[in-house]
């Protein structure tokens, strides 16, 4: 069986994994979910479907950071919460410093986070690619 790579770390998959997320959208605000398929839910946020309602109305510019859950769905939701309830400011640490949310996670929630930042470039179609590259600059209008 094959495994999902990451500059970081590779994946066992026979383990559960998810992917945690934030997403800057076009009104400079994030948004952040869980999911175990980032392609498809990311494509789903980019065409604001029925289950995207936030990124319906505030179009997400790009995938601004991802981590990789090796558990179960307890973790990943819980993990998912306390990151939504954070500030901006720490929403921006956590993008700029992904390594910091697993201290985190286990300083606040006591759980211990089997998390390690994605680079989810590898598994997002191409077009998706250049969203990474655009610092959260909503596309030009011309």
């Amino acid at each position: 069986m094959a495994t999902i790579s990451s500059s970081r770390t590779e994946i066992d998959p026979a383990e559960p994994v998810y992917f945690i997320y934030i997403l800057e959208c076009a009104n400079g605000s994030y948004y952040t979910g869980y999911t175990k398929n980032l392609a498809r839910r990311y494509a789903e946020h980019q065409a604001g479907t029925a289950n995207s309602r936030f990124t319906r109305s505030f179009k997400p510019t790009r995938i601004a950071q991802c981590w990789q859950l090796a558990d179960t769905i307890g973790p990943a939701l819980k993990i998912e919460a306390w990151i939504k309830r954070q500030r901006k400011q720490t929403k921006a640490l956590l993008i700029q410093q992904p390594d910091q949310l697993k201290a985190m996670i286990e300083h606040k929630l006591r759980i211990p986070a089997h998390l390690t930042p994605f680079d989810w470039s590898a598994i997002v179609p191409e077009h998706s690619r250049a969203d990474r590259n655009k610092k959260g600059r909503a596309p030009a209008k011309g």
